[in-house]
């Protein structure tokens, strides 16, 4: 292969991703520059931890979330893009991440807990639409899903399907674990202080006592995972990958289901 076909396979392939998504999916990952940098410089806490940790995070989940949305575009057919249900995933998918990550930054800068904050009139309304912003964001998958699982784009039937119901249940199991720890006046600790020090490097998760975010990850991250995972069996052996990989879907669904109940019981995932 010459330089000059590969850079234009590359720039094909480049062409399928949906712009917009993919605009503002690297502006959360170039926001990390200057929140990293407000991490370091600013001495304020917040559940005992850096009051700019949950920017960083919120920046890079949702940085991979529209990426993979981006991406996902690629796998659809081409008219698929300026359909109701592609302009949804879109513009949607935009709002959404802005207005959460727009709100949680401008909580950290105040000092504030931008989730679970129920100190007066606004922040209780602000986090209610919060939680409408995070149902709306994780349907995007939702739409996505059905569309891959309904349109071949000549993908093996088994990635196809990793694909599909990983975005799927990015919106179940996201929404549901999501639902259950917003309901929680204490927090998303269970059995435990509300304190997020000494959690586990870089997550921050509870060591000592049950934390509902892990299942949360699990659920939100759901497409980005079983794909990799069909990857990975097609690779290593293609032959059985195909029901594999349905074992691995369940599998997942049964792990989110485990840890989720674990969470519940006031037991952490890992404990040190």
């Amino acid at each position: 292969m010459t330089a000059a076909t590969f850079e234009r396979d590359q720039a094909s392939a480049l062409r399928g991703w949906e712009p917009a998504l993919a605009i503002v999916g690297l502006a959360m990952l170039a926001a990390m520059i200057p929140t990293g940098w407000l991490a370091m410089a600013d001495d304020r806490t917040l559940y005992d931890v850096g009051v700019w940790d949950k920017p960083l995070k919120f920046q890079l989940s949702t940085a991979m979330f529209l990426l993979m949305a981006s991406w996902t575009f690629t796998r659809l057919p081409s008219g698929w893009r300026h359909s109701w249900a592609g302009r949804y995933v879109i513009w949607a998918g935009i709002v959404a991440t802005l207005f959460e990550v727009g709100y949680i930054a401008f909580q950290a800068s105040r000092g504030q807990a931008s989730h679970f904050n129920f100190s007066s009139g606004f922040t209780i309304a602000m986090y209610s639409l919060m939680g409408a912003g995070a149902v709306i964001l994780t349907s995007t998958a939702l739409v996505q899903g059905i569309g891959v699982l309904r349109h071949d784009a000549g993908d093996a039937p088994t990635f196809r399907r990793a694909l599909g119901w990983g975005l799927v249940l990015t919106f179940v199991l996201g929404t549901a674990t999501g639902a259950y720890m917003s309901g929680q006046m204490g927090g998303h600790w269970v059995g435990g202080p509300a304190s997020d020090a000494g959690g586990l490097p870089l997550l921050g998760w509870s060591t000592t006592a049950g934390d509902l975010r892990p299942p949360h990850f699990l659920g939100i991250h759901a497409a980005q995972i079983l794909p990799v995972v069909a990857l990975a069996l097609l690779a290593v052996t293609p032959r059985q990958a195909g029901w594999l990989t349905t074992l691995s879907i369940l599998g997942y669904v049964a792990l989110t289901a485990a840890v989720f109940w674990q969470a519940v019981s006031g037991l952490p995932l890992i404990a040190l």
